[in-house]
């Protein structure tokens, strides 16, 4: 009598909402049981009593804590069997002018968007080098690459991510781990409140990206597990932006409306 095969594990930090839970119902669809980590116990208790409910396990914890990562991670790969995949996604963003930008923000923000990965990874990459096709995915954002005013903990927090993330594809590589990074642009999720309610800054914004939409979790989700996957299999070391075009660069006329001199100077150069 054959044996069924025991499906393949995803951990996903920050897991209940936004782009972590879109990832969490991705890596279901594919087959997979997801650990999922976060600090909402309301959120985990949504997603353990939906539908996919059955192939989540729960775990509440707050990434900012980060002696409590690594222990909580052996403790995962005891029960359950190191993780295929490792989804760092979990992030906070706190605002202020540098000036008034305190010592605890700048711990929250780099424990919560940069050590508690760290911490994470140190936890579960000793399983992982076991397991065939694992790989990591560190959510980072577009801002490891193109700063805001007023985020000065964050973008710093991402951006040494971004550099994690290759440090980390060249020393896990001869053992087989993938490591890739995902840089969303400007998504609909939580973590922006109220703000995709006002209309004119969402007519303001579209100015500024090419497809001329506003990213959806599940944009995010499916560049996460395409990294996560197979089909990535010869992709290590890489951070992948996710941003409509944002930074590939702007259409003047879209912008700024039509004006003469943009026309001329077409006229000029061709």
């Amino acid at each position: 009598m054959s044996q069924r095969a025991t499906p393949p594990m995803a951990v996903v930090t920050g897991g209940a909402s936004g782009i972590g839970k879109a990832a969490v119902e991705r890596f279901v669809d594919e087959g997979y049981i997801v650990a999922v980590l976060d600090r909402s116990r309301t959120g985990l208790d949504r997603l353990t009593q939906s539908q996919i409910g059955p192939r989540i396990r729960a775990f509440p914890c707050d990434l900012a804590e980060v002696g409590t990562l690594t222990p909580l991670a052996g403790r995962i790969v005891e029960e359950f069997g190191p993780p295929r995949a490792l989804v760092n996604n979990a992030g906070v963003c706190l605002y202020a002018d540098i000036t008034e930008t305190t010592d605890e923000m700048w711990e929250t923000s780099l424990n919560t968007n940069l050590v508690g990965a760290s911490a994470l990874i140190r936890g579960f990459v000793p399983g992982m080098k076991g397991v065939n096709g694992a790989a990591i995915v560190n959510v980072a954002s577009r801002n490891a690459l193109s700063s805001s005013p007023r985020a000065a903990t964050y973008d710093a927090a991402k951006a040494a991510l971004l550099a994690l993330t290759r440090t980390l594809a060249v020393e896990l590589g001869g053992d087989g781990i993938r490591v890739n990074a995902v840089l969303p642009g400007f998504v609909d999720t939580p973590i922006h409140g109220d703000l995709l309610e006002d209309r004119g800054f969402v007519e303001n914004y579209l100015r500024l990206i090419p497809l001329n939409r506003i990213g959806r979790p599940e944009d995010i989700a499916n560049v996460i597990f395409f990294l996560a996957s197979e089909g990535a299999g010869f992709v290590t070391g890489q951070g992948i932006v996710a941003d409509g075009g944002q930074m590939s660069g702007q259409n003047y006329v879209k912008v700024f409306g039509e004006r003469d001199s943009f026309r001329m100077r077409q006229e000029t150069d061709t």
